[in-house]
């Protein structure tokens, strides 16, 4: 939300989008003192419980929750309900003219509140919701607006170098947390595999680095005292062959993340904008750890790409099940063509590969390294020792992406990517669907690392970012 209200009347759509609202921890950060939830809402969750989207598992989470409130509100014989964060949950009762469209319906429910509440409650009251239209009928209605947050947590951050930082930096490569919280004492906490930018004065800089030498990693680092907390140069990077080159710095960031040690960083999450390099650099460095490797780190690279509409399209698709899937995973095997043309591999005469040579050895090595499987064929999986790749993971939902992270087993390295501005299935949304849903539930996690590249990180053609820049 972009401000504290006393009073909230979420929309239908931002309960969809995240019902554990409902539940909070005695530590998460009030949403609102009071929040009041029109009756209405549960009659439209039972006809939304029975699809199979994530609309429908969100419906019946929320029936769930409704029905644990409801009862303890009767058994304390109070109208509320007191939630572990101190919030209050009132239901709002059904109103006479129930309106035709569940956002008229929100926006009485929160008219009828402010009639009948106390002045200072009557002043302090906000409808929540990412809908257009909720906002539109709001706004008519005089009533403020709470809006959902759209952005999802970066995973990175920019801070100027000072003098101080930048001779522990050149010094020790690092900077423990004491140092960083005496020179950066305005900054937020940090998070576990948090990337920070350090933007260097020229006058206290005077030998020429690469970009990548001032990005550091905050992350447990050995020390004296045994693990501690520091925000450590990244130094993975440099494994990596010539020919797959960094161009930004999020590809930097991104690339130390997915050549981390499994057992260090096995979750990589990238919500990113198109062409920045997320699904190539995704697949170039599986590849290279997996078939390039002098010591082979996984033994072999599972893709799961998205399926529209739950996978209904599968179906209807020529071929068995991996080439019905290879066909919605082509962005993977054109990138790992893409890989095996800056190899410049050479043929016995001595010549580098021609294209359709190339082409032949994509093949070959899809059929003996990968393994592609749709969405709806992963029910009780268990992938071990496997580079696993989850493309285009803004079209999961999140119950979709929930499952199948848990499908992860021992020694397996597990990618998310997408760009949650480009989403096509019609229930979901930029904080609903499940690449928003895996970054904002990992963040915090040791063993995770969410990192997003910007919109002026984009290294396709100049058309691209052209294309990006004036339509987004």
């Amino acid at each position: 939300m972009t401000d504290f209200h006393k009073n909230i009347v979420p929309g239908l759509d931002a309960l969809i989008g995240n019902p554990d609202i409902l539940t909070p921890t005695a530590l998460a950060k009030l949403k609102a003192e009071t929040m009041i939830i029109p009756t209405h809402y549960i009659d439209r969750c039972r006809e939304f419980r029975d699809e199979l989207s994530n609309r429908g598992e969100a419906a019946s989470q929320l029936i769930r929750s409704f029905a644990k409130i409801t009862e303890r509100i009767h058994l304390s014989d109070k109208n509320e309900y007191i939630c572990p964060n101190g919030m209050r949950i009132v239901f709002q009762k059904k109103l006479d003219g129930i309106a035709k469209s569940t956002a008229e319906t929100t926006v009485m429910a929160t008219r009828w509140f402010i009639n009948h509440s106390g002045k200072e409650d009557a002043h302090d009251v906000a409808i929540m919701t990412g809908d257009n239209t909720l906002v539109a009928l709001a706004s008519l209605e005089d009533i403020d607006v709470a809006h959902i947050n759209p952005e999802t947590y970066p995973g990175r951050r920019k801070v100027k170098l000072t003098e101080e930082a930048m001779l522990a930096w050149r010094k020790d490569g690092r900077l423990t947390l004491d140092q960083w919280n005496r020179n950066y004492p305005e900054e937020k906490a940090l998070n576990p595999n948090e990337f920070i930018e350090f933007e260097y004065n020229e006058d206290l800089e005077t030998e020429y680095r690469h970009f990548t030498y001032y990005i550091g990693r905050y992350h447990k680092v050995d020390t004296v005292n045994g693990k501690e907390y520091a925000i450590q140069r990244i130094h993975y990077i440099e494994d990596l062959p010539r020919y797959i080159e960094l161009r930004t710095v999020g590809q930097a960031m991104f690339a130390e993340a997915l050549l981390a040690p499994v057992d260090e960083v096995p979750i990589v999450i990238c919500p990113s904008t198109f062409g920045t390099g997320k699904t190539f650099l995704g697949i170039a460095i599986g590849v290279q750890l997996t078939i390039f490797n002098k010591k082979p780190l996984y033994e072999g690279i599972f893709v799961c790409p998205r399926d529209s509409e739950l996978g209904k399209e599968i179906g209807f698709l020529p071929g068995d099940e991996a080439a019905k899937t290879i066909a919605k995973a082509m962005p993977i095997v054109d990138n790992f063509e893409s890989y095996l043309r800056l190899r410049k591999d050479k043929n016995k005469g001595g010549e580098v590969k021609s294209r359709s040579q190339i082409k032949k050895d994509v093949k070959n090595y899809l059929d003996e390294y990968f393994e592609f499987v749709s969405v709806i064929n992963m029910g009780g999986r268990s992938i071990s020792n496997q580079w696993i790749i989850y493309d285009e993971a803004q079209e999961l939902e999140r119950f979709q992406i929930n499952q199948l992270m848990k499908r992860v087993g021992d020694g397996s390295k597990l990618i998310i990517t997408g760009d949650p501005e480009q989403i096509f299935n019609r229930h979901l949304n930029k904080q609903s669907n499940g690449l928003s849903y895996a970054a904002t539930k990992m963040r915090g996690s040791d063993y995770a690392a969410i990192i997003s590249m910007y919109d002026t990180e984009i290294t396709r053609s100049k058309a691209a970012q052209e294309i990006a820049k004036f339509i987004g």
